[in-house]
């Protein structure tokens, strides 16, 4: 194999351009070959490649190219003298953690006033075990690193002193340029994991044991990391490429559905669409419930890619491996049955392949018992895909959920952290979900075949449910994800002392009145109501849940959204603000589909039939509104868990956390000539240094160290 389709083999995507332009210096070193009357001057385009000195119009000359070598050379070296320098601060910082935790200062601080105190140092002292593991990783990585780069440098001389018959290449510049990147120097990458393997039996759980890092992480129950041995774990591309096929897959097969569904019907004068659409509430259930296993993944997908930690932010378990992929392929899974089983119900209906049962007792001829076997058959396999016992996501993980829930809702009762604020803010999104609870159980508690009194009832209501059940069960549902809320600001009031979550009591209070007064008949009032609603969530969520102002609105500020290099947020050292995760213009997309998401959010808290009479219009409409609800409250996830994640803005948390990338040292900040990538479309990625693991900072300890 040509080492040039080696280097990229071996290459790791995220630090795509920030290796030795190898293709581009052996272009170059051809066309100097071939003009074999070029002088041997010692010209002043000593540009980098890829500009004006590789591809411009004018002369360029051996010493050029040299040169450029030499530029590229020293780049990289300082590229792994940062990140060595960055992996030493790191170790560091892990021991003075490690001797906090032994000397048992931690405990007085806890991150969950509900959690056990034991459990609680537990969890920490697995955070740092598994800080010690991503630290050997960014080791590892940095000497695969290292060791290409070293293997590059000497293979372009070569062939330098082989095309253009000379001996300087490795005679001279390779000997002065190893000496001078310290690229053979492998010591420093043995020290390190000398003093990795140190820390890692200073753990109580790996206490007395003389292993490596990664088998500390395996005694402990973290599982391995991300390399294994050089090369980088292909696993998650294969997933992606699954993925990527499936979501084509579903989209075809959604237009074939929909295809199916204008294609003109058999017997016309005995189909009705009334009937037809009776059992869409549990379909609806079950793909809102898909729809929030697709959006789970994303959220967890996006964190991972924006170095935002939101495993350590929502406190779960170190030892949890539920990856975006486990909800991704159970998602995708459950989904496929969705389809096929509404695919299957369609075609039934419209065309008549399976004879009708029972249908002189329901509405008409086309009338039939089996037809509600197809939404009960999909409810059952969603219940059972759902519940599945998992290696990944054990039951444990599944109870913790069902508890953060139970303390939601008796919220007063308990002590409000971060991960229950979310649920509950989750359950305010589900609200028009939660109507069709009732209306899936009416449909499925009717009689089947359905009669004429419910068909009539469905055209009417929406539903099969009786009166009794729309005046009092489905305002009971739609209001009580707010009724929650209230009930967790007003604990965070009683805990804290501070006014902004009565405001944000009022906020949720809005809600709940926008439910009552769609129940009443009086628009004028309801607009009003439903606008201040809207206002007030619009602002609360981009100012206090975002935290966004005019230094990540406006261009021109001191503090950019995000650093200029792709960097990892950390403090400025001229304003002390924290600079943000994404670029400005996401979070100005953001809340423009906030504000947009939030007036259709007003729908989905009052009747349907306060909109439109039709009931085609009527059924697509709350199943769009129910599913941009769920869209915008995925949105606002990530971008509420970055903002905690940098500010700690509603003090949650005891335990503070900025995120780190190990090559940029505080002290040492290379010049953009040296950190600029060398081609603009293949910047680095964001992922390259981070270390998601290490995320604390002990508030009370002066001792205890400040990780950045």
């Amino acid at each position: 194999m040509k080492f040039g389709k080696q280097l990229e083999e071996y290459e790791l995507p995220e630090w795509k351009g920030y290796y030795l332009p190898y293709k581009l210096l052996k272009r170059k070193l051809e066309d100097l070959s071939a003009r074999t009357d070029t002088p041997r001057s010692q010209g002043s385009h000593s540009g980098r490649v890829g500009g004006s000195a590789l591809e411009g119009e004018e002369a360029y000359t051996e010493a050029d190219w040299l040169r450029t070598v030499e530029e590229e050379a020293m780049r990289i070296g300082d590229f792994v003298d940062r990140g060595i320098h960055g992996l030493e601060q790191q170790l560091k910082d892990l021991e003075k953690m490690i001797e906090g935790l032994q000397s048992g200062r931690h405990i007085e601080e806890s991150i969950d006033e509900n959690a056990p105190t034991d459990e609680e140092a537990s969890f920490l002292e697995l955070r740092v075990l598994q800080a010690v593991g991503r630290v050997s990783e960014g080791v590892q990585r940095l000497r695969l690193f290292a060791e290409l780069n070293h293997a590059a440098l000497y293979k372009i001389l070569k062939k330098h002193d082989k095309q253009l018959v000379s001996k300087e290449g490795l005679s001279e510049a390779f000997p002065r340029l190893v000496k001078a990147t310290r690229l053979n120097e492998t010591g420093r990458f043995d020290a390190l994991d000398r003093d990795l393997k140190k820390l890692s039996s200073a753990s109580s759980k790996t206490e007395d044991i003389d292993a490596s890092p990664e088998v500390a992480r395996l005694i402990a129950g973290l599982g391995r990391t991300g390399v294994v041995g050089l090369t980088v774990q292909p696993a998650s591309h294969r997933s992606e490429l699954v993925l990527s096929f499936f979501l084509g897959s579903s989209v075809a097969l959604f237009l074939a559905i929909g295809v199916l569904l204008c294609l003109p019907e058999k017997s016309p004068k005995t189909f009705s669409e009334a009937y037809f659409l009776t059992p869409i509430p549990v379909f609806r259930v079950v793909f809102s419930f898909l729809l929030i296993l697709w959006c789970m993944g994303a959220v967890a997908k996006i964190c991972d890619q924006s170095d935002v930690n939101h495993m350590f932010i929502l406190n779960v378990d170190p030892r949890c491996r539920v990856t975006p992929e486990f909800f991704f392929a159970r998602a995708a899974t459950l989904t496929t049955l969705w389809i096929l089983i509404f695919g299957m119900y369609v075609v039934d209906y419209k065309w008549k392949i399976l004879p009708t049962v029972w249908a002189r007792e329901g509405y008409n001829k086309r009338a039939s018992f089996h037809f509600v076997l197809y939404p009960v058959l999909l409810l059952l396999l969603t219940i059972v895909g759902s519940l599945a016992p998992s290696t990944i996501c054990r039951q444990r993980y599944k109870l913790a959920v069902l508890r953060s829930v139970k303390r939601t809702a008796l919220a007063p009762l308990f002590a409000v952290d971060f991960a229950d604020n979310m649920v509950g803010d989750v359950m305010t999104s589900i609200a028009k979900p939660l109507e069709d609870v009732p209306a899936a159980v009416c449909y499925l508690l009717s009689h089947h075949p359905q009669e004429e009194e419910l068909v009539e009832r469905f055209v009417t209501s929406g539903d099969t449910c009786s009166d009794t059940t729309h005046r009092w069960v489905v305002p009971l549902l739609a209001g009580m994800p707010f009724f929650f809320r209230a009930g967790q600001c007003v604990r965070r009031y009683r805990d804290t002392k501070e006014c902004r979550h009565l405001w944000n009591l009022g906020k949720y209070l809005c809600s709940l009145l926008v439910v009552i007064v769609s129940r009443m008949d009086n628009t004028a009032m309801l607009v009003s109501v439903s606008t201040v609603a809207t206002v007030y969530a619009f602002l609360w969520d981009v100012g206090l849940d975002w935290g966004l102002g005019a230094r990540e609105l406006m261009p021109g500020n001191s503090a950019e959204a995000r650093n200029v290099d792709g960097e990892s947020p950390k403090l400025s050292q001229k304003n002390g603000l924290r600079q943000r995760h994404f670029p400005r213009k996401v979070y100005w997309l953001c809340s423009l589909v906030d504000l947009v998401a939030r007036s259709t959010w007003v729908f989905t808290l009052m009747p349907t039939s306060l909109v439109t009479g039709n009931i085609v219009i009527r059924v697509i409409l709350v199943s769009v509104m129910s599913s941009v609800e769920i869209v915008r409250r995925s949105m606002w996830a990530v971008l509420r868990i970055e903002y905690e994640q940098l500010s700690n803005a509603s003090g949650f948390r005891a335990l503070l956390w900025v995120p780190s990338k190990l090559n940029t040292a505080p002290e040492r900040r290379p010049s953009k000539a040296i950190a600029g990538p060398i081609c603009p479309s293949k910047r680095p990625g964001r992922r390259g240094w981070q270390l998601p693991a290490i995320d604390f900072l002990v508030r009370r300890s002066s001792e205890c160290c400040t990780l950045y």
